[in-house]
Parts: structure tokens; sequence; C-alpha cells
């Protein structure tokens, strides 16, 4: 899915389920949209899967991770919900099972790819990112480092997550 259809398919949910403000309540919105989150200890480097079968969607969450680092991979399983309910990964369950490792952010899966690109806009939305900036003036996200990583701190703290996710969200608006 191109990465328009993607953003405004985020915006959708977001606007559908009333969820414009940010930090965005990515669990409410997974019991809205119907999925059961249950948390705890996965192994390797796994951070999550969703899976979604006859109507019943349900999502793992590693509960050794951060917290931001759980918010991102819920809001990434839920992009797995919308994006892929139609894909066949495991067939032996004959429904929909996604993981959520390290090998997602690698950009080597287009599905992995198209679910980070969904949590991102799920998290961080474009419009109202792009509004808190402007508020800020004239950012320059390459020169003044100090002064850089002193916002991504704070905008990431805003949207309640981690300066990588906010660091990576401000590259792929300016840059991307």
């Amino acid at each position: 899915m191109q990465t328009q259809n993607i953003k405004t398919l985020a915006n959708a949910v977001l606007n559908q389920y009333d969820m414009q403000h940010v930090p965005v309540k990515v669990e409410s919105l997974a019991e809205l949209i119907g999925a059961e989150i249950k948390k705890g200890s996965l192994k390797n480097s796994l951070s999550g899967f969703s899976v979604q079968k006859d109507g019943v969607k349900f999502i793992g969450i590693n509960s050794d991770e951060s917290h931001e680092r759980q918010r991102f991979t819920i809001a990434h399983e839920i992009g797995h919900l919308f994006l892929h309910k139609k894909d066949k990964v495991n067939f032996e369950l004959d429904g929909v099972v996604l993981f959520r490792d390290g090998h997602s952010s690698v950009g080597t899966d287009v599905r992995e790819i198209e679910a980070n690109r969904f949590a991102a806009e799920l998290l961080m939305p474009e419009a109202g990112l792009r509004k808190r900036l402007a508020k800020e003036g004239n950012v320059d996200l390459v020169g003044e480092k100090i002064k850089t990583n002193k916002l991504i701190a704070t905008l990431a703290k805003e949207y309640d997550v981690s300066p990588q996710a906010m660091s990576i969200r401000l590259a792929t608006l300016y840059f991307g």
C-alpha cells in the first residue's frame, strides 16, 4: 500500500474512533476495534504479534520492553490488523499471524514497512506534528544538535514515543 494511502487510513482510524489527541491511547483503540491485548515475556527479539481469525483479533506484546516500545508495537500490530487482514501467514492456524521483531525495522518485508508507517502515522500524526513544530519556529534538524536533541526529547514525551521513534518520524517528514 502506498505511503499516502497508509496515512489516509491511519487518519481515518483516528477520526473514526475519536483519537485525535496526543498521546494517542493505543490500548483503548485496540479495545475499540475489538482486539484483545495480552502482555507477557516473549522470547528472543520478539516485540509483539497479531492474530486475526474469524473476526477475533488478538495482539501479544512483550512486557519486557519499554513502555514506549510497547506502545509502538501495539500501533504496529493494529496496522497489521487493518492493512493485512487478508494475508495468510500461518497456515496451521488458518488465520493471520504477523510478528514484530528485530527483522521488522530493517526494511526488508513490505508488510513490516507498511505496519511501521501506519504506527508512525497513528502515534505521531503528520498534520498535528507539523502544527506542533510550527510553534517552535525555524527548526534545523541537522545543524543544531543540542537544540534538536532537546526538541526531540520534548516531542517524544508529548507523544509518548521513544526519542528514536520521534527522530525517525521527523527525518521521514523532512527528508523522506
